[in-house]
C-alpha cells in the first residue's frame, strides 16, 4: 500500500501521491476543556478519523493542526487560544502550499466548533486559486448517521470516542464535579426572555425557528458531575467504536466522491462559462 500520512514521506514519496490524486485531507482541532475527557480531544479524535479515511481512501492526510479559537474557554488552565485572523490565515498558508503540489480539493476535517468560520472564509480565499474546499464536522455526521448511539447527550458520546480513541488513561473521573463542556443536559442561559430561548452555543429560538446571536448562551461555568464511574468505562468504550464506524464509512465514502470533482468547472462562473443573459446586450433578464 503506498503511504499516505505526508509526514512519512520522502519529497519524492510527496511528489509521487500528488500526482495520484489532487485531494488532500486536513485535520483541525483545539485545546479546551471537556470536562473529565482529555484537553486535546477535538483534536486526537480529528486525527485519528482522518488517519482512518486516508488508510481507507489512499488520500494524502496530513498531521493535524492542534490549535484553534477558543476566546469562550480562554480562562479555564490548559486551554490554548490562537485568534481567529490567525486562524485563517494558516488554514489558508496551508491550502496555498498544497496548492503548490498541485492540490485543488481539500477536505478539512475539523473538531471543533470555533474553527469553523475561518475555515468558511478560508475555503472562500483560495477559490481564486482554483481551489474547492469542502469542510465536515465528523461529530456532525454522527446526528445524521448515528443519531440513535448515545441518547445520554454529546458529552457523553465525547468521552466514549476518547475512550476508544487513547484508552482509559486518557480521561480523569476522580470523584468531584467538572466544568466545560460537559453534562448531560448543558444549563443554558436564558438571555433574551421567555420568547427567544436558547438552544446551545450561539443559536435560539424563536416561534419555533432558529436564529443566530453571537452570543454564548451555554452556560460552561456551572458545575456538572461525572455521571460515570469505573464501572461504565469499558462499556462506554466499547459504544464509542461502535458508534464511529458509520461515522467513518461516510467521511471515506463523500472523500471518494468529492476528489471526483472537477474545481474549474465547479468554480466557474457564468462569465466564463459562456453568455450571461443579463450582461450580454441582448436586453434580456
Amino acid at each position: 500500500m503506498d503511504k499516505y500520512r505526508l509526514e512519512e514521506m520522502s519529497w519524492k514519496e510527496a511528489e509521487e501521491a500528488f500526482k495520484r490524486s489532487d485531494t488532500a485531507i486536513v485535520a483541525v482541532g483545539t485545546l479546551h476543556s471537556h470536562g473529565p475527557t482529555p484537553l486535546g480531544f477535538d483534536t486526537t479524535s480529528t486525527a485519528w478519523i482522518a488517519d482512518e479515511v486516508g488508510k481507507r481512501t489512499g488520500l494524502v492526510t496530513l498531521p493535524a493542526v492542534p490549535y484553534g479559537e477558543n476566546d469562550k474557554m480562554a480562562h479555564y488552565p490548559g486551554t490554548i487560544t490562537i485568534h481567529r485572523d490567525l486562524v485563517e490565515a494558516i488554514y489558508t498558508d496551508i491550502c496555498r502550499s498544497l496548492h503548490h503540489n498541485a492540490v485543488r480539493k481539500v477536505i478539512f476535517l475539523n473538531g471543533h466548533g470555533g474553527n469553523r468560520e475561518p475555515l468558511i472564509r478560508t475555503g472562500r480565499n483560495v477559490r481564486e486559486l482554483g481551489m474547492l474546499v469542502a469542510i465536515v464536522e465528523w461529530w456532525k455526521v454522527r446526528h445524521d448517521v448515528a443519531s440513535d448511539a448515545f441518547p445520554e447527550g454529546p458529552h457523553i458520546w465525547d468521552l466514549a470516542v476518547a475512550l476508544a480513541v487513547g484508552g482509559r488513561d486518557t480521561v480523569d473521573i476522580r470523584p468531584g464535579v467538572f466544568k466545560g463542556e460537559w453534562g448531560l443536559a448543558p444549563p443554558m442561559r436564558h438571555l433574551f426572555g421567555d420568547k427567544i430561548t436558547p438552544r446551545g452555543f450561539s443559536t435560539f429560538e424563536y416561534r419555533g425557528a432558529a436564529v443566530v446571536i453571537p452570543v454564548d448562551c451555554w452556560d460552561v461555568d456551572l458545575e456538572s458531575a461525572p455521571e460515570v464511574d469505573e464501572t461504565s468505562l469499558e462499556t462506554l468504550r466499547l459504544r464509542g467504536e461502535e458508534s464511529l464506524a458509520p461515522v467513518i464509512d461516510y467521511i471515506a465514502s463523500f472523500a471518494r466522491e468529492f476528489q471526483k470533482i472537477d474545481p474549474a468547472v465547479a468554480l466557474e462562473t457564468p462569465q466564463q462559462g459562456g453568455a450571461n443573459p443579463a450582461t450580454d446586450g441582448s436586453g434580456l433578464s
